[in-house]
């Protein structure tokens, strides 16, 4: 999600316990905490199957589908496609704000926890 540092640093950042996740891949997802032998399977509990990482949560995932719909309109509003390309969310603070936000929904009020 960030390509390069240069363009990290050109946009503040506000950072929170759930976008850091959202941005390193490191964090309560089931494809990780599988990495480290701390739950029994990768597989996403959403029914599509497929481990649940970062991309899965973001595209994929029916448990965040309302989530994504807001993030989907916020990028159409500022002329982005969908899937975001690498570094989008850091075009602009709306973009990076929108992102802050699917991370926070997401990843806040999980029941498979």
């Amino acid at each position: 999600m960030i390509p390069s540092l240069i363009e990290r640093y050109r946009l503040p950042m506000e950072m929170d316990h759930y976008t850091s996740q959202i941005l390193t891949g490191h964090g309560d997802f089931r494809g990780k905490l599988f990495s480290f032998n701390l739950v029994d399977s990768p597989t996403c509990e959403c029914a599509l199957g497929g481990s649940e990482t970062v991309a899965h949560v973001l595209l994929r995932c029916r448990r965040t589908s309302e989530q994504r719909e807001e993030l989907k309109e916020v990028l159409r509003r500022e002329d982005q496609v969908w899937p975001p390309e690498d570094g989008v969310f850091l075009r602009s603070k709306g973009l990076y704000e929108a992102l802050r936000k699917f991370a926070r929904d997401s990843l806040r009020n999980r029941t498979d926890r």
